[in-house]
């Protein structure tokens, strides 16, 4: 497919993202944040919002290390400044201070971690987004309603935390003023496990953010709230080499979520797969942007495939299926 063709098949998803989820109006003033891998959902991005009438600057960072490290200075100015900001990126920047200084300053921002020109195509991107908007938000009452979780799997994964206090976000594709933020592709709704309460061990069996999708699983010994040993792979080597360069906290539990898009694919980009309905995924890092106290320069997303999800006393995945039946 010519690039001219992949610009007209992803026009159709990014005037609703633009339009329908962000609510851009003419006279906007629009920021549009990509970086050289990323440029081509970008410029569908900035053209959707063009149409609308709105003011377009677009930026083209370098490329970050990692998910959660800060954008360069003129990058997080401009979010500040920008009534509405579109963050398509390869690494994210949602789970960093100038994300949320953006949202403090009133900056509606969209976020597309990650998203290929082929994800605006099919998959995730052509849910039907009022369904899955209710599905998501009745999972995060209930998570938000929980005081405590147990996750369990056959890959091996048997975890405990408490979640009491701990509000959950509706992640799908909406933008929520009290968040802050949207994101792009919806479904999800996630949670941090509150500080030094989660134990016991979680097998990530199918992508981890800076490692990509897994040849095998990495299994995360969790010890009050932080990560004290990784085991399973040469990958899990990696991951240990991550925590060595990024401190303490990045050891640190700092996100549960229920993906809820049944059109959401497993295709080792965790912008898709930790979207998938029945799946969970954890974080390690930073937890700030999700409600907790605990800071870090990365947020590290690891994907289950087949869970077990158990709120309290009611199971809501069983081996990887959603009981839909309790929230539609």
């Amino acid at each position: 497919m010519t690039q001219d063709l992949v610009d007209i098949e992803m026009a159709s998803a990014s005037h609703a993202i633009v339009e329908q989820c962000m609510s851009v109006e003419a006279d906007e003033e629009v920021l549009v944040i990509t970086d050289p891998k990323t440029f081509g959902v970008g410029r569908s991005i900035a053209t959707a919002a063009s149409g609308l009438g709105a003011n377009v600057v677009t930026s083209v960072m370098p490329l970050l290390e990692s998910h959660g490290n800060e954008p360069p200075d003129v990058i997080a100015e401009g979010m500040a400044t920008a009534d509405v900001a579109f963050t398509c990126t390869t690494h994210a920047i949602t789970h960093t201070r100038a994300r949320l200084r953006a949202a403090r300053e009133g900056t509606r921002t969209g976020v597309l971690r990650g998203v290929t020109e082929e994800m605006m195509i099919e998959g995730a991107m052509t849910v039907d987004f009022e369904t899955l908007r209710r599905r998501t938000e009745s999972l995060a009452a209930l998570i938000t309603d929980a005081e405590h979780a147990r996750v369990t799997g056959n890959n091996g994964t048997d975890v405990e935390f408490s979640i009491r206090g701990c509000k959950s976000f509706s992640l799908d594709g909406y933008f929520h003023q009290e968040y802050g933020f949207a994101t792009l592709p919806p479904g999800e709704a996630p949670t941090h496990p509150k500080e030094g309460t989660a134990n016991g061990s979680i097998v990530v069996d199918v992508s981890m953010d800076n490692l990509g999708q897994l040849e095998d699983p990495i299994e995360l010994t969790l010890e009050d709230g932080f990560v004290t040993e990784t085991a399973g792979s040469a990958q899990s080597e990696e991951l240990s080499e991550i925590f060595e360069a990024h401190g303490e906290n990045a050891r640190n539990l700092a996100e549960f979520a229920i993906g809820t898009n049944p059109k959401a694919k497993l295709i080792g980009n965790l912008a898709e797969d930790k979207k998938r309905e029945g799946t969970v995924h954890f974080a390690v890092g930073d937890n700030e942007s999700l409600g907790g106290t605990t800071k870090s320069d990365i947020h590290l997303d690891g994907v289950i495939r087949r869970p077990t999800v158990e709120l309290d006393d009611t199971t809501v995945v069983e081996d990887g299926v959603l009981r839909r039946e309790l929230l539609d």
